[in-house]
């Protein structure tokens, strides 16, 4: 030990993979390598991989030509392990390739059956606890704005209409509306909304983009965030704190969602048995800031006035 310190020896990864037949190397595969959510859960991740003694590469699968065989192709020009997966828009051809990898794979805050290794977010009560929140505050018409049919989308809207269900407010399917998860869309989902006879006082937005380019909309049409419309988000983090006004938004901890995944995906490539194939992780709380405000009935006028 002595000789291994007085001259920094450390371990080949390489050399030790050809005896084990395994490389030390892992791979995560995320939809978009820039996302600000996406940001903590890899630097998670990259700490379990340290922590076990793997290195990890990234893939991201982009917005364009998104590839379901992103994980073969690299499995057949770079020897890994194992795959973390977080699909993107072409979920279902995806998952279904994730499916016939010839190595371990976990999905991250996806999933694809009870047998197929995944750790997910709450998604179900922490959309509960943002539309809980604004209810809180007087809010009664809420929409929500983001991905509607995949994975996420599903679970979030679940929690958002069981929260109206438990205050005894009818879910209106005009106020739920398509953007999917990035600026873009959340400002179209803005127009979409006010052009509504009957618009909401308050929106649930489905991550930090979606939220900014709600606002981007509020502003281009004269709408003062909070005084006439308040705006709360999914994920919390550095980006909530510096849009104008700083969004209120749930905390999960995000980093640990790349962590536990990547645990479990080391535990599979060294036959450990796994405890369990399925983890949900909490979120934290709700982190109130300048973009929601309480009801008031002098804004809702002035509000629907301006709309």
């Amino acid at each position: 030990m002595q000789a291994m310190k007085d001259l920094s020896y450390s371990p080949n990864p390489h050399a030790r993979g050809l005896r084990m037949a395994r490389s030390g190397t892992i791979a995560m595969i995320v939809p978009e390598i820039n996302s600000p959510a996406f940001l903590p859960i890899i630097y998670g991740a990259q700490k379990a991989a340290r922590d076990r003694g793997y290195l990890m590469i990234l893939g991201g699968l982009g917005e364009e030509g998104e590839d379901p065989q992103l994980a073969s192709r690299m499995l057949a020009s770079n020897h890994v392990d194992g795959f973390l997966i977080s699909t993107g828009r072409n979920e279902a051809e995806q998952l279904a390739a994730a499916r016939e990898l010839e190595v371990p794979s976990v999905l991250v805050n996806r999933y694809l059956d009870a047998q197929h290794p995944h750790v997910v977010l709450d998604d179900l009560r922490g959309a509960m606890a943002v539309t809980e929140y604004l209810l809180s505050l007087g809010h009664r018409r809420i929409a929500f704005v983001g991905g509607l049919s995949r994975f996420l989308g599903g679970r979030r809207v679940a929690g958002y209409k069981l929260a109206l269900e438990l205050a005894s407010i009818a879910f209106d399917p005009a106020l739920a509306v398509e953007s999917g998860y990035d600026r873009q869309g959340g400002e179209a989902a803005l127009h979409t909304l006010m052009a509504a006879g009957d618009p909401p006082t308050a929106i649930f937005a489905t991550n930090h983009l979606v939220a900014a380019g709600l606002l981007v909309g509020a502003q281009k049409r004269g709408l003062r965030v909070p005084q006439d419309l308040s705006i709360a988000s999914f994920y919390d983090g550095p980006i909530a704190e510096l849009l104008n006004p700083a969004l209120t938004a749930v905390a999960f901890p995000l980093d640990k969602l790349g962590y536990e995944s990547t645990q479990m995906l080391v535990d599979l490539i060294e036959g450990i048995e796994l405890r369990t194939r399925s983890v949900t992780i909490a979120h934290d709380k709700i982190v109130s800031r300048g973009s929601t405000s309480a009801l008031n009935q002098q804004s809702s006028a002035a509000f629907h006035r301006l709309t």
